[in-house]
C-alpha cells in the first residue's frame, strides 16, 4: 500500500488530457487552475494531487459532455504520456512480463490504485485495487480501458478481447454503455464486488512487437531509481499521524482530537497541517483503516468480527459497509480472492 503522501498521478498523464482537449477544439488553459497550467507548462512539477487529477479528468468530462471521456482518453495515450513506465512495458518480452511490470511499476504513473493479476484456470485476471477510499469512477474507467488498450498495442494483436467486471451502476446512457462493449470486447458487468479484467491465459504468452531485453534492463534500472525517489517525497508529517492512527485503532479513540493530543499538538494545529497537504483527516484516517483492513483480511485465521475490532468499529455492520465504500468489494469476496 501507499505510504505518506496523499495520492497523485503523474504530470505527463495530465497533458495526455491537455492534448486530447486542444484537439477536439477546447482551452485548457481557460478550463484548469491557472496555477496549475503555468507549472505544467513550465514542467515545474512532477506530480499533480489526486484532487487536482480528479477535478481535471470531471472537468474535461463535462466540458466535452462526454461521460465515456475516459475510455476515450485511453485510447489516445502514448509511451510518452507514461514515462518511463511506457518504454518499459514496450521493452518486455511477453504479455505476462508486460502485466507483471505494470503490476511493480504502475505507481510511477499514478498511485490511486494497484494492479493485482493472478491466474484462475483458463483466465488471468488483472484487479484494479484501490490505494484511496471512494475512487472517483473516472479513475476505475481510464486505467482499465488503458490496460485493454495496451495489450493489444504491444502485441500488434487488434483481435484481443477480453471480460470487464466494475463495481459502479451501468451508464444510464445507451451509448456510453456501448462504449464500454466496444472497448473490451467481451462481456461487461457493473455493480460488482470487484474492478477487474478477465481474459484467456493464452493471452500471456503472447510476444511484445518491439521487445529489447538490453533496452529492458536498462529502463529497468532507471525504474527502479525513480520509484525509490518517489517514496521518498513522502510527506513525514501524515507518515507519522498514520502511524499514531495505527497504534489506537482498536481503542477507538481516533478523532482528530484524540490523534492532536497523542501528537502533542492542538487539533487546530492538525487541521491547518493537514489542509496545507491538501488531504482531511478523515481521508487519511480512512486510507489507514483500509490498509489495515486489507492486511488483516489476508490472514485467514482472523474472523471478520476480529478485524471490525481491531479497526476500532464497534458494529461488523458498520466495517463492512466502510469497507464497501473504500474498495468496491465486499469483505468476504477481497478475502476469497486476495487471500
Amino acid at each position: 500500500m501507499r505510504e505518506g503522501m496523499p495520492a497523485s498521478a503523474s504530470i505527463k498523464y495530465v497533458i495526455a488530457v491537455i492534448e486530447y482537449l486542444e484537439q477536439h477544439g477546447r482551452d485548457p488553459v481557460s478550463l484548469f487552475d491557472p496555477e496549475l497550467m503555468s507549472k505544467i507548462i513550465r514542467h515545474e512539477s512532477a506530480r499533480v494531487s489526486v484532487e487536482q487529477w480528479k477535478a481535471i479528468l470531471q472537468t474535461a468530462c463535462r466540458c466535452l459532455n462526454d461521460p465515456a471521456f475516459p475510455l476515450k482518453l485511453a485510447a489516445t495515450i502514448k509511451p510518452r504520456h507514461l514515462g518511463i513506465l511506457g518504454y518499459l512495458l514496450m521493452s518486455c518480452d511477453t504479455l505476462a512480463s508486460a502485466a507483471f511490470t505494470l503490476q511493480q511499476y504502475e505507481r510511477l504513473v499514478d498511485d490511486v490504485n494497484e494492479v493485482k493479476f493472478n491466474v484462475d484456470g483458463r483466465n488471468a485476471n488483472a484487479a484494479w485495487i484501490p490505494t484511496m477510499p471512494n475512487p472517483p469512477v473516472e479513475f476505475i474507467m481510464l486505467s482499465m480501458s488503458l490496460w485493454a488498450h495496451y495489450a493489444r498495442w504491444l502485441t500488434e494483436t487488434p483481435e484481443l478481447v477480453c471480460d470487464a467486471k466494475f463495481s459502479f451502476p451501468k451508464p444510464s446512457d445507451q451509448k456510453v454503455a456501448s462504449c464500454f462493449e466496444n472497448i473490451f470486447g467481451g462481456r461487461v458487468d457493473f455493480e460488482q464486488d470487484i474492478n477487474s479484467l478477465s481474459f484467456p491465459v493464452r493471452y500471456l504468452k503472447l510476444q511484445i512487437a518491439q521487445r529489447d531485453s538490453h533496452v529492458h534492463q536498462s529502463l529497468k534500472k532507471r525504474a527502479d531509481l525513480d520509484l525509490r525517489q518517489t517514496a521518498s517525497r513522502s510527506n513525514e508529517f501524515v507518515a507519522q499521524l498514520e502511524v499514531v492512527i495505527a497504534d489506537n485503532l482498536e481503542s477507538g479513540d481516533i478523532s482528530l482530537v484524540d490523534m492532536a493530543k497523542a501528537m502533542k499538538i492542538s487539533p487546530r494545529t492538525l487541521q491547518n497541517r493537514l489542509e496545507l497537504l491538501g488531504v482531511t483527516y478523515r481521508q487519511v484516517l480512512d486510507r489507514v483503516r483500509m490498509r489495515q483492513a486489507q492486511l488483516h483480511l489476508s490472514d485467514p485465521a482472523m474472523s471478520l468480527l476480529d478485524v471490525t475490532v481491531l479497526l476500532g468499529f464497534t458494529q461488523q455492520s458498520a466495517f463492512q459497509h466502510a469497507f464497501k465504500r473504500w474498495t468496491g468489494a465486499s469483505p468476504g469476496s477481497y478475502r476469497r480472492r486476495f487471500a
